[in-house]
């Protein structure tokens, strides 16, 4: 299977996460952090201990997606309100 780098990786998690404000930090080869800031508010959440590599396959960069949503919904749902990918995925 095809591999990205981690900066090709990460726009594909900037598009998918749009219009919401994603600052990504690899914190070592094997961790990274995510913000997510919800433009227009002080709406924010910190993820962090994500595993990661710095090359990615589609559907790791996939699985990273869903782990992030679910660490946000567990504290800060609200962030979600106005995501364009939030009505199709989750009831």
């Amino acid at each position: 299977m095809a591999t990205l780098r981690f900066l090709d990786a990460m726009s594909l998690l900037y598009n998918y996460f749009t219009p919401i404000v994603v600052q990504v930090s690899l914190d070592s080869p094997f961790s990274m952090s995510v913000t997510l800031k919800e433009p227009g508010s002080c709406t924010s959440i910190h993820v962090s201990d994500i595993p990661c590599k710095t090359s990615l396959t589609p559907q790791e960069v996939f699985e990273i997606i869903q782990l992030i949503e679910d660490r946000v919904r567990v504290s800060r749902p609200e962030l979600f309100d106005y995501h364009r990918m939030h009505t199709m995925r989750r009831p």
